[in-house]
């Protein structure tokens, strides 16, 4: 399979977003095709959520292809979980059950609704500026210029006036991955549900509104709490905890973040950018992420093609190179 060499990075993703993994053997595979009309290449890693996660896949891509050898993998630091970490972590998933029940009186995506994916970048110099002001990180400012971004996108389609400004559910897996697990096979996930303030009057509210939820959940150690109660529980319960917190119904998004390890070349050729994207299986809507690599900050979507949401991730990037028009 070959694809044209041009600027557009989205064919590639999108192709292989239709195609299944190999069959009878470990579920995981590596693409190379030519990319950017500069004469460089795009390589794509994919592999089966059941065996790695995203930090791993990382992990592993970086493994395969760096020619400097693994890089090491900064792991998680454990800390004690507090009670109301436990408590924040017991009531998101009593609230997704109950959105996943209201969900399935939804209508499903129509058959044959491809996944489309689009992307845009931004050097992450800027992104770090407008964190370093509002004194925040840098997700959040990516997070709170995407729920501008949802704003502004829902009135050029003429979405109706008591949903254009609705706020945004979103799902956030963070990484449990520590010094005992941090190659180990399997998901090292949890999660909690933020909502993207697509209702915020400007991006400076939308920035404060993200960064007060993430920062409730390192506060309260959401992280280290749903952790430990993950491995009080057995198995099979975890195992339906994980599924219900990140599964469809949940939220109407998953985002998430990460920083790519450092890479000095790759096959002889110097790492330009990073992106990751997810196979929209069980009824996801969409797949939002952040990848920091390289001195360069890239927003990826992966939608049902029935939301035609492809212009998104420009709207992002319009919004974090001009703050002040968001």
């Amino acid at each position: 399979m070959r694809f044209a060499a041009d600027d557009d990075l989205s064919p590639f993703p999108e192709a292989l977003l239709a195609m299944p993994l190999p069959a009878g053997r470990p579920a995981w595979d590596l693409w190379c095709t030519p990319g950017r009309g500069d004469g460089g290449f795009q390589v794509a890693f994919r592999i089966h959520h059941a065996v790695h996660d995203g930090m791993g896949a990382a992990h592993d891509v970086v493994t395969l292809l760096s020619d400097n050898g693994p890089p090491p993998l900064r792991p998680v630091e454990r800390q004690r979980p507090t009670v109301s970490g436990c408590a924040a972590v017991v009531t998101d998933l009593a609230g997704a059950l109950c959105r996943r029940r209201e969900g399935r009186s939804a209508p499903p995506s129509p058959s044959g609704d491809v996944v489309r994916w689009a992307w845009a970048e931004v050097p992450e110099q800027v992104v770090e500026e407008i964190a370093r002001s509002a004194r925040c990180t840098v997700n959040d400012v990516c997070l709170a210029a995407f729920a501008r971004a949802l704003r502004r996108w829902a009135c050029r389609t003429g979405a109706r006036a008591d949903t254009r400004h609705r706020d945004f559910d979103a799902v956030v897996p963070m990484s449990t991955r520590d010094g005992r697990s941090g190659t180990a096979l399997g998901n090292h996930l949890v999660a909690y549900r933020l909502a993207l303030p697509v209702s915020a009057g400007s991006f400076e509210e939308a920035v404060d509104r993200v960064a007060s939820q993430s920062r409730a959940a390192r506060s309260h150690r959401r992280r280290d709490a749903a952790r430990r109660l993950l491995e009080l529980a057995p198995t099979a319960v975890g195992a339906w905890a994980s599924r219900v917190m990140v599964g469809p119904g949940a939220a109407a998004m998953t985002a998430s973040s990460l920083t790519f390890p450092a890479v000095g070349s790759c096959l002889g050729a110097r790492l330009v950018g990073a992106s990751m994207f997810y196979n929209l299986a069980g009824g996801l809507k969409s797949y939002l992420s952040f990848t920091r690599a390289q001195g360069v900050v890239r927003c990826a979507l992966a939608y049902r093609a029935s939301w035609g949401a492809g212009s998104l991730p420009a709207l992002w990037r319009h919004i974090i190179v001009r703050p002040s028009t968001g």
